[in-house]
């Protein structure tokens, strides 16, 4: 998916569309900030069924259940980030999932829990994931600690490339097959196939950082990614400049400027996560639900026609555009 990815854009688009809402029936107040921790649980596939589990540096655990689709979302209610967060259970193409997985949330939006992230949490650790999961404590996991494992996994599995500027950990993806991040684990499990080598071997190797015996492994990753036909990371269509603009009525209310963003190639690059996407289309704010209706992609703009229904501070429905213009 290009960037911003599909929560980035939502996360856009409802600041956007949220201001020029209170603009529109009056309100001064600012919105209550977002809460929510929300992600996709996939291998390659995705989790269906599987079984989130969050503990946190304070406060009651929270769980939920992932979607057929693999998405999972959870409220906090008194929780003290960061946040220690498990998938297990559930199916994956239908046969039962019998590994948990396991991220890291040090701030509130998307954490993806795949076994990318899982590696990246042994690598940090220096021990297994499930273990430290059992009774999580937090000291010395900091944003710098997080990102040198997260290098490392790239360097030592030979997934810069693929990755780009995506980050398996905060970067929304859809388990659907063409997204980039669901291809490079789809890549990351047929590499491992064609080794001859198991994921729980790879996880072994990141938990001692010692990875003597995958030093074949960038190629044998290179060849499944190929297969796959995956390229480098982002979009596909180039780089250039994003202006995202909210309309209501055809007149542009809001708009906002973002700097060296992938252009999607098509329209099917552009559309497939907003479409499908249930941080997208089953987020919620200020007591409502917004829902896509539909979306193109021409010419190097793209168009989502959405519809916001509140229910406080006053009950309405109201139609948006959301354009998006690369240049």
């Amino acid at each position: 998916m290009t960037l911003p990815s599909t929560f980035r854009q939502a996360t856009l688009w409802l600041t956007l569309a949220g201001s020029a809402l209170l603009a529109a029936c009056g309100g001064g107040d600012d919105p209550a900030p977002s809460t929510t921790l929300s992600g996709t649980a996939a291998v390659g596939l995705p989790i269906a069924g599987g079984q989130v589990s969050v503990q946190c540096a304070g406060g009651a655990a929270l769980g939920a259940t992932t979607s057929t689709a693999g998405g999972w979302s959870i409220t906090l209610s008194g929780q003290t980030l960061p946040c220690a967060v498990q998938v297990s259970g559930g199916t994956v193409g239908g046969t039962t999932n019998a590994t948990a997985y396991h991220a890291i949330a040090r701030s509130i939006g998307t954490v993806n829990i795949t076994p990318l992230t899982d590696l990246v949490m042994a690598q940090l650790l220096g021990s297994s994931p499930q273990a430290w999961f059992s009774a999580p404590t937090f000291t010395a996991i900091d944003d710098a600690a997080v990102a040198s494992s997260l290098n490392t996994i790239k360097t030592q599995l030979g997934l810069s490339t693929a990755l780009g500027s995506a980050n398996p950990l905060t970067t929304a993806f859809a388990a659907n097959g063409s997204d980039t991040l669901d291809k490079l684990l789809e890549a990351l499990a047929n590499a491992l196939g064609a080794a001859g080598q198991t994921y729980a071997d790879l996880l072994a190797a990141a938990q001692a950082n010692d990875y003597s015996a995958f030093t074949g492994f960038p190629t044998a990753f290179g060849t499944a990614w190929t297969a796959l036909g995956g390229s480098g990371g982002g979009g596909t269509g180039g780089t250039g400049n994003l202006t995202v603009e909210v309309l209501i009525g055809g007149v542009a209310t809001s708009s906002i400027n973002i700097t060296g963003v992938p252009t999607p190639a098509n329209e099917t690059e552009f559309c497939s996560d907003i479409q499908t996407d249930s941080a997208l289309t089953g987020l919620t704010t200020g007591g409502g639900t917004l829902t896509v209706n539909s979306c193109s992609f021409s010419g190097g703009v793209g168009t989502v026609n959405a519809t916001v229904k509140l229910t406080t501070p006053v009950s309405t429905s109201i139609s948006y555009t959301v354009r998006y213009t690369y240049s």
